[in-house]
């Protein structure tokens, strides 16, 4: 939400941490909207917490970070504790969570250690050593930030874009209202996005290969389907706990595994995806499968062109450019393709 928490939800979440306490500060942690992290003092103690209020994120989203948080606790997974919850708004007037602050960095680094990697790899094959079935707020993921539909859309931007640069002119409009009725978008808006999605050869071979091949049968864990430099706090370069669980769900280990090893390849390098999987199988004690088709999938769910990215380095620390990181990512996904093909 871009405005400050109402007075309402600021005195449930002073009241969540103790009787008599009170909020001494509120700072976004998004750029002027949620979530938010309050300073509460209790009893000449300050506390640091985290408040979740539907806005900027939805309804869905809040129920799927309390679910997951609770999950985690249950297992001793590093991850933030819930504090408390209002997942019906009848407290506060709007659906909200309170979790504990995590102390340390989630600044990505110039350069990254090995060890960093590795962690990295390792902390999300605990995550994936939870056998979960399917529920209503963890639902079955095929990739990371799976919105309400399972369909990837930057691949069915592209795809539909493709179709409506390929229809003559009293084709377009049926083009436009096909895409509208699959996705709920309104007209207009449905002809921005197919206008305004560009493509190339590499990412339309990929979505084909990937529904030539069919997803691969695996088991179903917990996943955290949001893996990026922001969503892992550090404290040294081995330690490191999982936030931000709000696109949580189940699926196969690939879709973790292979979302954190694209973005750790697109920001330092294809080195760093090895070190991510070595981390994994220590941790897990056995091999990843399908490793092709999921780093295939986390790379097709990505922009065509890298411009709006976190920052990537060379090996010296130097920030690149985004046509070097939309190479990189290009790479990582004829690697994968490459080894699909080889099947």
């Amino acid at each position: 939400m871009s405005e400050m928490p109402s007075e309402a939800v600021l005195s449930w979440a002073s009241n969540a941490v103790g009787a008599g306490a009170k909020v001494l500060a509120v700072k976004s942690l998004h750029g002027g909207s949620g979530p938010w992290r309050l300073c509460i003092e209790h009893e000449r103690s300050t506390h640091e917490v985290v408040l979740r209020v539907v806005g900027r994120v939805s309804r869905l989203q809040i129920l799927t970070g309390a679910a997951a948080l609770r999950v985690a606790e249950q297992h001793g997974l590093a991850a933030p504790r819930l504090i408390a919850s209002d997942l019906d708004g009848r407290t506060t007037g709007a659906v909200a969570t309170l979790e504990t602050a995590v102390p340390g960095s989630s600044a990505s680094p110039n350069t990254v250690s090995v060890e960093r990697l590795r962690a990295a790899g390792a902390a999300i094959a605990r995550v994936h050593k939870v056998p979960l079935d399917p529920q209503p707020d963890l639902p079955l993921k095929i990739h990371s930030l799976q919105g309400p539909h399972q369909d990837d859309w930057h691949a069915l931007g592209r795809r539909w874009a493709t179709r409506y640069g390929a229809a003559s002119e009293s084709q377009k409009s049926a083009v436009v209202d096909a895409f509208s009725e699959l996705t709920g978008l309104p007209a207009d808006r449905a002809r921005k996005v197919m206008t305004g999605t560009h493509s190339t050869p590499l990412p339309q071979l990929a979505d084909d290969k990937l529904r030539e091949v069919g997803r691969p049968k695996g088991k179903v864990v917990f996943l955290h389907a949001d893996l990026w430099a922001g969503n892992m706090m550090w404290n040294g370069e081995t330690s490191v706990v999982l936030i931000d669980w709000k696109d949580s769900g189940v699926g196969d280990p690939g879709v973790d595994l292979g979302h954190l090893r694209m973005k750790m390849a697109v920001q330092y390098g294809l080195d760093a995806a090895t070190h991510v999987l070595d981390g994994w199988q220590r941790e897990s004690g056995h091999e990843a499968t399908n490793l092709a088709y999921w780093d295939a999938v986390a790379a097709l769910h990505t922009p065509t062109h890298l411009d709006d990215w976190e920052p990537g380095f060379d090996q010296k620390g130097t920030r690149l450019s985004s046509e070097v990181l939309t190479e990189r990512r290009d790479i990582f996904l004829r690697m994968a393709l490459d080894q699909l093909a080889s099947r």
